[in-house]
């Protein structure tokens, strides 16, 4: 099997035959890859080296739990060989960006053959999930079609349109500040009702072949699917529905296309006038659901996207990378999966991983000494959301969080008294903002509490270059650091 890299090695090799000979030789033509979040963007840059061309989708301070991919993302995701993911539900938004991108290349889970933490706190899941022994199952988003209320379809939403030759315009805009999906396929064919054309709506909508739209783009009613990515830096974004022939239309969406509402509907003629569908699946009235009836919307939204980043409620603790140790795996596992893509180079691969598992195993060794000399009873760490669970299971160390795993959540005021009871309780001194979370609730709680601000750890993200924490390595030390200094004192 022949890759894209390898094919034009050839073809450079055939040109070169044909070339006078230059003292300089052809450069290995770096493999393009792309990885989800700036921490795996880190692990993979230490393994690749110069053989790679690094794309990270969420930079340094940049929060994945409430990242908005952009078009500029699909197309990187779109021309890479290897797309680097954490799993364990992190990237919530991953499985539609790759979808919209038409990504072709191979898919690598970095937490493959991790002992996942389960997430059993204050919900129902520890009960139903025991072990690890269904680790996978959860990794790669399998749930995702029942999530979103799909049921037993490839679409949530059908409309049938008796439309008239001409342009009309398909809008999708933000609401409470964020579109409900970045991306979503949707199919249009002429059609005399909904059922005569659903199987084969659908059999496009789980094809892996797709047309990219970007807003702006026009939309025809053809046999495909298109992949429609928004603008996050816009509001709304915009596409032209252009009709041909008077007829009837089916519309097939991922999305309740009024999921998607603010304050105009989502499809209209040039006169600005509102397109309604004469018959939909589910059926019923468009307005009873949409945008003039704001409550319904909430109530939908709560149901089926209240965790549209697919962050909150994952049965398993993402933040994996907390504990040296499972960085070994990730090194591991990114090596593995770099000498596949690219045997040519996999003997270098090898050595940046030996050189780097050497410095994580130094690592390491100084976590535990730093962390083994705080008295057992200055142990408790209270920080913002819960990151830092693999961290506490590796270095015998307690966190409090009143936000949960996700900083999409909100800390009920139930259990941000529970907390601040327990640090009177206990005595805690200090407490922890992170990079990527807002610090007013933190200090709030240090305010009632007598506590001090103990300094600020990374918990998601890298800093920037100029930062404490602007590799892996960095941030580790930085984090032990600020937390033996504040618990030692």
């Amino acid at each position: 099997m022949f890759s894209r890299r390898s094919i034009l090695r050839s073809a450079a090799a055939v040109t070169a035959l044909s070339l006078p000979f230059s003292g300089s030789a052809w450069a290995d033509e770096p493999l393009p890859v792309v990885a989800s979040f700036s921490i795996l963007g880190d692990l993979v840059a230490q393994v690749g080296g110069e053989h790679i061309a690094l794309t990270t989708l969420v930079g340094a301070d940049g929060d994945a739990h409430v990242y908005q991919p952009t078009p500029q993302d699909a197309r990187a995701v779109a021309g890479a060989e290897v797309l680097f993911v954490n799993g364990l539900e992190f990237e919530g938004w991953m499985e539609r960006l790759v979808e919209s991108s038409g990504f072709g290349g191979m898919q690598v889970v970095a937490t493959d053959g991790i002992e996942a933490i389960a997430f059993d706190e204050h919900d129902e899941h520890g009960d139903e999930h025991d072990g690890h022994d269904d680790h996978d199952d959860h990794a790669d988003h399998d749930d995702h079609g029942d999530e979103h209320g799909h049921g037993a379809h490839a679409f949530e939403w059908a409309g049938l349109f008796d439309l008239k030759a001409g342009t009309y315009q398909w809008s999708f805009a933000k609401v409470d500040g964020d579109y409900a999906d970045p991306a979503m396929k949707m199919v249009m064919l002429a059609a005399s009702d909904i059922e005569a054309v659903e199987e084969a709506a659908e059999g496009l909508l789980e094809a892996d072949a797709s047309d990219i739209k970007m807003g702006g783009d026009t939309l025809i009613a053809a046999d495909m699917a298109y992949a429609l990515t928004f603008d996050a830096d816009k509001d709304i974004t915009l596409f032209t529905v252009e009709i041909t022939e008077d007829g009837t239309y089916a519309f097939f969406t991922e999305h309740m296309p009024f999921e998607f509402e603010a304050d105009a509907h989502f499809f209209k003629d040039t006169s600005g006038a509102d397109v309604e569908p004469i018959a939909q699946e589910p059926e019923g009235d468009h307005h009873a659901h949409g945008h003039d009836d704001h409550d319904d919307h909430d109530d939908h939204a709560e149901e089926g996207h209240d965790d549209h980043h697919g962050h909150n409620h994952g049965a398993f603790d993402p933040h994996a990378w907390q504990s040296v140790d499972n960085a070994v795996i990730y090194v591991n596992n990114i090596a593995a999966a770099l000498a596949k893509a690219d045997p040519e180079n996999a003997a270098a691969f090898e050595a940046n991983r030996a050189a780097y598992v050497a410095e994580l195993e130094a690592l390491e060794a100084e976590i535990e000494a730093s962390i083994g000399a705080l008295p057992a009873e200055q142990r408790t760490v209270v920080t913002p959301h819960d990151a830092f669970g693999y961290f506490a299971q590796s270095y015998n160390i307690r966190f409090e969080a009143p936000q949960g795993l996700s900083t999409e959540s909100e800390a009920s005021a139930a259990d941000v008294a529970k907390l601040i009871e327990q640090i009177r309780e206990e005595g805690i001194n200090a407490v922890f903002v992170e990079s990527i979370t807002d610090d007013r609730l933190l200090k709030q709680i240090a305010n009632e509490t007598n506590a001090v601000i103990g300094g600020t750890l990374y918990s998601d993200a890298l800093s920037g270059e100029d930062g404490p924490a602007a590799t892996y390595l960095d941030m580790m030390r930085h984090n032990v650091v600020t937390l033996s200094q504040a618990l030692g004192s």
